[in-house]
């Protein structure tokens, strides 16, 4: 990691920091929602297959270390990882937007999903840079860096759409006393 990315990356998560704090200072009523019956049940399915799903792919994972497939795939061993960890958060937040439960009862939503678009920002302007530069590859190999950064954004833009799909196909009554 070269000294102008890693100075980016640490300037990057005090703006993300100092940004999320103030959102909370002045949100931080407005957050909080509880979690009914039966969203408790949906959140701890989903928590049932996200690690499922991780057992499974890092099962994979070990086959494909023990094979020695890291040294000739054009993947990082690390990035794989992280790949695997993404996967599990999807399984489980996709699951608990599907089934209404990744917000709680009352919650506003507007403020998780404006922090979700700084996030969706900050990393597609880190992997664009770090694309940019030439830090795509290291060793023949996709670097961490800049696809770490791109495999997050393209996980949160489909967070994002889940829940534009699930807000539209909600009732039109809901959505105008949430509103409210």
């Amino acid at each position: 990691m070269n000294n102008d990315y890693a100075a980016g990356l640490a300037v990057g998560i005090i703006v993300a920091i100092l940004i999320l704090g103030i959102i909370w200072k002045f949100n931080k009523n407005k957050m909080k929602g509880n979690f009914d019956e039966r969203q408790e049940l949906v959140r701890g399915r989903g928590y049932k297959y996200a690690c499922f799903t991780l057992l499974g792919l890092l099962t994979f994972d070990l086959l494909l270390e023990s094979f020695r497939a890291f040294e000739t795939l054009p993947v990082t061993r690390e990035l794989f990882l992280f790949f695997i960890l993404l996967v599990g958060i999807m399984v489980y937040a996709l699951y608990c937007v599907k089934n209404d439960s990744y917000f709680g009862v009352g919650m506003d939503t507007r403020t998780y999903r404006a922090v979700m678009w700084i996030v969706i920002v900050c990393n597609a302007i880190s992997a664009v840079s770090g694309l940019m530069n030439g830090g795509a590859m290291v060793d023949g190999k996709l670097a961490f860096g800049p696809w770490s950064a791109l495999i997050f954004v393209i996980a949160f833009i489909i967070l994002m759409v889940a829940l534009k799909v699930r807000s539209s196909n909600d009732d039109p009554e809901e959505t105008e006393e949430e509103e409210e």
